[in-house]
């Protein structure tokens, strides 16, 4: 009898060794995401659980980093400011469930999330979510178990990662504005945002929809149960709204259209309205890099609208004395580049003013088994590529984007309709070229993104690539 008993021992632990190996490498190692945009989550962290007395707690995604000035709104509303945004991509549940830790008695809780479908839903990105954790595992109570099943099947990926990183004394390191040291102590984002950046002045990836389509049942729910929790901890919360974009609404919204979008929130929540989503929509020239992020001046509106809003709710009708400044203009030879117009001929080119957009590739081109992207077409950047620009590429196995590039925004499924590609080498860096949720989209299984090793670190902890660390694969 007894040595079935000792083989069963042995196979738990043979199962149960995996296990082990996967979480010492995952809790058991130094952090090695310390230096990244999301490395910032436990500094936030620390601040909403340290500060006690009455204060205001702004809840939501990387909208609300880019978009306070805390020290400003804490002298314009005399309470203190909790910045609690960081980044879409881990879920405004993750953020509601882990502010639970720091919330108490008289405070003021403002949810803003980015108005967009997967901010506005239970998303949850359990890869980004291990990072957030790496700095602070405490941090990890506050998961609810409803997450710890995908939590458990991004474990061996984050483990790995961390285990190389580790390994290769080689931990993330990027450069720009999404790092750990573009924020300040307040948890906003102070890294220097002159002017609107975007091509056009908005990201025509990410159309903001305004209608009944984002009001997700169960996530509407889950705000309502959030209202309730605040309310039995002697909190209240109001919900705001992230800054938007008007250059970037979609056609045919209207005012009539915004307030019937308003109307239906409001009517759905059970929670204050803090805000008029009419003073959220804000001109192109006060963003930065995106449809929600706001560049310096913008954060100063911004912080002006919330602050009055949040005066109303404490009974104090005064307007406040923060300053407005106008709309910053953006230099006009901010996009020019010193490269040699494309003349190969493979191309196809739509001219969008300052700028080319490549939108396809000619019958010349597309019996090329390899192609580097230009940079440069008629005295103008070629700063976007546009989706199914490759298609019909039948030959092309290889696409370099070379060193020099002048790309700030690939479409989702770019790199569509050519079945045969399975190399893309980033010869640049990531920094500045923004990419969606769906960049490869149309591509075969076995594509790849072949970045080289002085970049690696860039692309693992950069605000938009990040997320593609999947497929993405040293060059040397």
């Amino acid at each position: 009898m007894k040595k079935p008993i000792l083989i069963v021992l042995l196979s738990v632990l043979v199962l149960l060794l995996p296990i082990g190996v996967v979480a010492g490498m995952a809790f058991g190692l130094p952090a090695q995401y310390s230096n990244t945009f999301l490395g910032e989550m436990a500094v936030k962290f620390d601040r909403l659980t340290s500060v006690e007395e009455p204060k205001v707690v702004v809840v939501g995604g990387s909208s609300v980093a880019f978009g306070l000035d805390s020290a400003a709104l804490e002298e314009a509303v005399g309470r203190p400011v909790v910045n609690y945004g960081l980044y879409a991509t881990l879920g405004t549940k993750y953020m509601i469930d882990t502010s639970k830790a720091g919330i108490g008695e008289g405070d003021i809780v403002i949810l803003a999330p980015e108005t967009d479908p997967q901010t506005l839903s239970l998303y949850f990105n359990a890869e980004a979510v291990w990072q957030s954790l790496d700095q602070d595992m405490s941090m990890l109570r506050y998961v609810p178990y409803d997450n710890w099943g995908r939590l458990g099947g991004g474990l061996w990926n984050f483990a790995k990662a961390k285990y190389g990183y580790w390994k290769e004394e080689n931990a993330p390191n990027p450069e720009g504005i999404y790092t750990f040291s573009s924020f300040n102590e307040y948890g906003d984002i102070i890294y220097p945002r002159e002017f609107n950046i975007m091509v056009g002045d908005f990201d025509p990836s990410q159309i903001l929809t305004l209608d009944d389509s984002l009001l997700d049942t169960e996530f509407i729910d889950y705000v309502n149960d959030y209202a309730a929790w605040c309310e039995r901890k002697g909190a209240t919360l109001y919900y705001s709204f992230s800054p938007m974009n008007a250059a970037a609404l979609a056609e045919g919204t209207t005012e009539e259209s915004i307030l019937a979008y308003y109307a239906a929130l409001a009517d759905a929540l059970d929670c204050g309205m803090c805000s008029d989503i009419r003073d959220y929509i804000m001109d192109a020239e006060y963003f930065y890099d995106t449809n929600f992020h706001l560049n310096d001046t913008g954060v100063q509106v911004r912080t002006h609208r919330l602050g009055e809003d949040i005066l109303r709710i404490l009974g104090d009708k005064n307007p406040t004395t923060l300053f407005v400044p106008d709309a910053p203009k953006r230099p006009a030879d901010f996009f020019s580049v010193a490269a040699e117009d494309d003349t190969t001929g493979y191309f196809l080119y739509e001219d969008a003013g300052e700028t080319q957009t490549l939108v396809g590739i000619t019958d010349t081109g597309k019996q090329q088994e390899e192609l580097t992207l230009p940079v440069s077409f008629d005295g103008k950047p070629v700063t976007t590529m546009a989706e199914n620009a490759l298609d019909g590429c039948s030959k092309l196995k290889t696409v370099i984007i070379p060193k020099d590039t002048a790309l700030t925004l690939i479409y989702d499924g770019a790199f569509a309709g050519a079945p045969k590609l399975t190399r893309i080498e980033m010869d640049a860096n990531c920094a500045g070229i923004t990419v969606a949720d769906n960049l490869m989209k149309g591509t075969p299984a076995d594509c790849r993104i072949y970045v080289s090793r002085a970049y690696y670190g860039n692309f693992a902890g950069d605000y938009f690539w990040s997320e593609y660390m999947s497929f993405i694969s040293l060059a040397d």
